[in-house]
């Protein structure tokens, strides 16, 4: 595993913009150059003394002198957003609490709402591991708003 001070040796980190730049030329790596590349899943991977990364991880691991003890989680749901006051170092259940848009498979279009039939729809919330029931309503984003509500009330992880 890669160090603080080696990283710091190694590339300079922006905490407004979250962006790495190297500071040594290697190969096609110049100084001074942005370092990382986008991945198929939206986050940026780099790598920094042999070792791949994830911008974020390496980003908490620059600024606090530590790697992240749990997940790192993109307060802005935004993942290419590296800067270190939209990240927070948390358990997986606060992490996914703060997702804030429906999945690309998701059939309403609309978190926390699935079609139940012809203008039916379930809005449903889980809670350490369980599924809370929050109705059927007539359209999507009734059932959003109802989503929504419960998600402000019982999800400490979430930011919408």
């Amino acid at each position: 595993m890669i160090t603080a001070e080696r990283l710091r040796e190694l590339a300079h980190y922006c905490p407004e913009t979250g962006e790495f730049t190297h500071l040594q030329s290697k190969g096609r790596k110049k100084a001074g150059m942005r370092a990382g590349s986008l991945r198929n899943d939206g986050y940026i991977y780099i790598m920094f003394g042999g070792v791949r990364a994830l911008a974020h991880r390496f980003a908490w691991l620059y600024m606090t002198g530590n790697w992240p003890d749990q997940e790192i989680d993109h307060i802005d749901g935004n993942k290419r957003n590296n800067a270190f006051s939209n990240l927070r170092d948390v358990d997986r259940s606060l992490n996914t609490q703060n997702q804030n848009k429906a999945k690309r498979t998701s059939k309403t279009g609309y978190l926390g709402v699935r079609y139940h039939g012809p203008n039916k729809f379930v809005a449903a919330i889980s809670l350490n591991g369980k599924s809370i029931y929050l109705g059927v309503f007539k359209n999507p984003h009734e059932a959003h708003q109802a989503y929504l509500n419960a998600k402000r009330a019982i999800h400490d992880g979430c930011t919408i």
